[in-house]
């Protein structure tokens, strides 16, 4: 099971190598690494969070009311990891600026998604119907999150 450090680990190398000197030799080859690190985590992410024994089933069952939102996660995991496949496909054919807007582009898609999970996965477990928080779920936020 994956969890939010390891993508946030992901996220962070991700960071660093975009911020990497270009002239550095290795910036194109260390920035494909922790491209390859982010995307392994964000398809563990993915692998936990889908099907019928993945976090969004167990999130359906206590509140089957955000099923449009777990489908608007779904779309958005196909989407990043094509994101992914097109920055991947293009790391070495373009210029360092062009790489880099990709790049960011792909980390601001990862940083979306987390968010409305987070959101979704608030709004399940803390917000009940009525929109009073019920701390009751608190804990089982938590192991959702982690």
């Amino acid at each position: 099971m994956v969890n939010q450090t390891e993508l946030l680990s992901g996220i962070k190398r991700v960071e660093f190598a975009i911020g990497t000197p270009s002239s550095d030799p290795s910036w194109r080859s260390g920035l494909s690494r922790a491209v390859e690190q982010l995307r392994a985590a964000f398809s563990a992410h993915v692998d936990d969070t889908e099907g019928p024994d993945g976090h969004y089933a167990g999130l359906l069952e206590h509140a089957p009311r955000l099923a449009r939102g777990v489908n608007d996660l779904v779309d958005e995991h196909r989407a990043v990891l094509a994101a992914f496949n097109a920055l991947e496909d293009t790391m070495e054919q373009v210029s360092p600026d062009r790489v880099r807007r990709q790049t960011a582009h792909v980390l601001t898609k990862v940083w979306r998604h987390r968010q409305r999970g987070a959101d979704l996965i608030y709004e399940a477990y803390v917000v009940d119907i009525g929109g009073e928080r019920s701390e009751e779920h608190t804990s089982e936020l938590q192991s959702h999150h982690d």
